[in-house]
């Protein structure tokens, strides 16, 4: 039973670490659309998006900040206006993805 429920955790584990850096993956390749490369953006750079079915409907992106939570606050801002520009209204909500290099699952 132990083993069974130890290689349970396991697979779990995996799972969700392939799943995020998935969604990290995909972030990162949509803003190389647009030029943009967010790994060689300076820091204190976060990245927001509102993402349905594996695409990212809305991004928002600061970097170069002197404060990572104002940062954060500047990418939910511009997500936000992508959504209200793009007439997404309740599709999906905008959530910090990156901080610095750093995918994010929950904030």
């Amino acid at each position: 039973m132990f083993k069974f429920l130890f290689i349970f955790y396991i697979y779990i584990y995996i799972s969700s670490s392939y799943g995020s850096d998935e969604k990290g993956n995909t972030f990162i390749q949509q803003l190389l659309e647009w030029n943009i490369d967010y790994k060689k953006l300076d820091d204190f750079k976060s990245g927001a998006g509102c993402i349905t079915k594996n695409k990212y409907q809305a991004l928002g992106l600061s970097y170069n900040l002197a404060d990572i939570n104002y940062a954060k606050k500047i990418a939910l801002q511009g997500c936000e206006q992508m959504k209200k520009k793009n007439k997404i209204l309740n599709e999906c909500n905008c959530e910090i993805i990156f901080i610095n290099n750093n995918f994010v699952t929950k904030e």
